[in-house]
């Protein structure tokens, strides 16, 4: 497994591809909520390559201030979920956000996703609300 942590056109469009592959395909979510004016050609992704040509998992770095890092758009490929992908995709965020000066992770997580947020050091920060039509609750880390 390779993980690589870049705004590089190849790992942006791997991101992109997982996304259109899990949220919007699968999930149903419309495209034009999915890919939002925060994918940027300058925005950071971290996604996971089971080979060089096949990535299996991603996450979107939103900083929030200073201090504060959102992990946004977590996903990992259907064929591999249950395997440990999105855990380690969400460390090597985690990694690449302390060493840049990071002190919180927050993540908007799907109350489906709730367990596996909190298997991760996540705590729930507030009640659940609707986000493009699903129940989301915040989450946050000390890093």
């Amino acid at each position: 497994m390779e993980i690589v942590i870049s705004n590089a056109p190849f790992n942006r469009a791997a991101a992109l591809a997982l996304r259109q592959a899990t949220f919007v395909t699968e999930r149903g979510i419309p495209r034009d909520v999915e890919f939002d004016d925060r994918d940027t050609p300058e925005r950071q992704y971290v996604v996971a390559y089971q080979r060089p040509e096949l990535p299996v998992g991603t996450l979107r770095l939103e900083p929030q201030s200073d201090t504060e890092m959102r992990f946004g758009r977590v996903c990992t490929s259907q064929a591999v979920r249950g395997q440990g992908i999105g855990s380690q995709v969400l460390q090597a965020g985690e990694d690449w956000a302390k060493a840049h000066g990071f002190t919180v992770g927050i993540i908007d997580g799907e109350l489906t996703a709730k367990t596996f947020y909190e298997r991760c050091g996540y705590h729930v920060v507030g009640e659940p609300f609707d986000e493009d039509g699903a129940p989301v609750v915040t989450l946050k880390k000390k890093l």
